[in-house]
């Protein structure tokens, strides 16, 4: 068993026989405490191209997710930065594309690849560490902000689901654990936990991702755990987006843009 693999399982054993945290406290992860800094982004000045791509890898220049059957085109010029935040922004703007006509363009980012040459590799990457997000979700029916990540092999499953949460309901979030396998058989674990309202101030979600276990934080506070063989093993890059209609259940409205807000994102890995 190799240092960082052993680490790792420590960790989780640690974790299990930590006390709770108070209400009221928060509890900033063993990785937290003991890993180090392996990306950090306070999205000052320009998004770093170094780190950040603006759309899927199967499209440039404009991208969607098929099958979400969502209302938006993602469109680079929708992601911006200023003042020391990223915004996904979706603005009301009919236009087609793929045969299919779109009532949105909005913006996302993702630290996977642009494309799939044989050149194009994920811009970051990591297997097991912890990540933390501040962030601050639009509120209004229709509208999906969701932080997630994929696996490099650009296939669609695991998806690890740090936070997904409807507009029309802002003060619910959902956590999900998409595994590996065929199709309908793919275990699904997920926990929707009630907030306080993610439009209305900055919150911060987190996730400790070791061998065999997931940790869901909010503010601080624990709100979802996972164990098992199914918990992903291979490196995997993050996503954030300002999805429009599809699985939200709502069209959106059409009057006025809605921002999607992160000012802060860390991931700590242990060296």
């Amino acid at each position: 068993m190799n240092r960082l693999l052993a680490a790792l399982l420590a960790t989780v054993v640690l974790a299990a026989c930590a006390p709770a945290h108070a209400e009221g406290g928060g509890d900033a992860g063993f990785l937290h405490r003991h890993g180090s800094v392996d990306l950090h982004d306070t999205f000052a000045g320009r998004l770093d191209a170094d780190a950040w791509t603006t759309c899927y890898w199967w499209v440039a220049g404009g991208c969607t997710n098929l099958g979400n059957h969502e209302a938006e085109w993602y469109m680079p010029a929708q992601v911006s930065t200023s003042g020391g935040v990223l915004r996904l922004t979706a603005t009301p703007e009919p236009s087609a594309h793929l045969g299919r006509r779109f009532t949105h363009a909005s913006g996302m980012v993702t630290t996977g690849r642009s494309g799939d040459g044989i050149d194009d590799v994920a811009r970051y990457a990591f297997t097991y560490g912890q990540v933390e997000v501040r962030f601050r979700t639009p509120a209004g029916r229709g509208l999906w902000p969701a932080i997630w990540m994929l696996p490099v092999t650009n296939r669609s499953l695991p998806e690890i689901d740090l936070m997904e949460q409807y507009g029309g309901d802002p003060d619910k979030a959902s956590m999900t654990l998409h595994a590996s396998g065929a199709g309908s058989h793919a275990p699904v674990e997920r926990t929707v936990v009630r907030t306080p309202d993610l439009s209305k101030g900055w919150h911060t979600i987190g996730l400790e991702w070791t061998p065999g276990h997931l940790r869901w934080t909010l503010d601080g506070k624990a709100t979802f755990e996972v164990s098992g063989s199914h918990v992903p093993d291979e490196p995997m890059y993050l996503l954030a987006n300002l999805a429009v209609g599809g699985r939200s259940g709502h069209r959106a409205a059409r009057s006025g843009p809605a921002s999607f807000l992160i000012d802060e994102l860390t991931v700590w890995t242990l060296s």
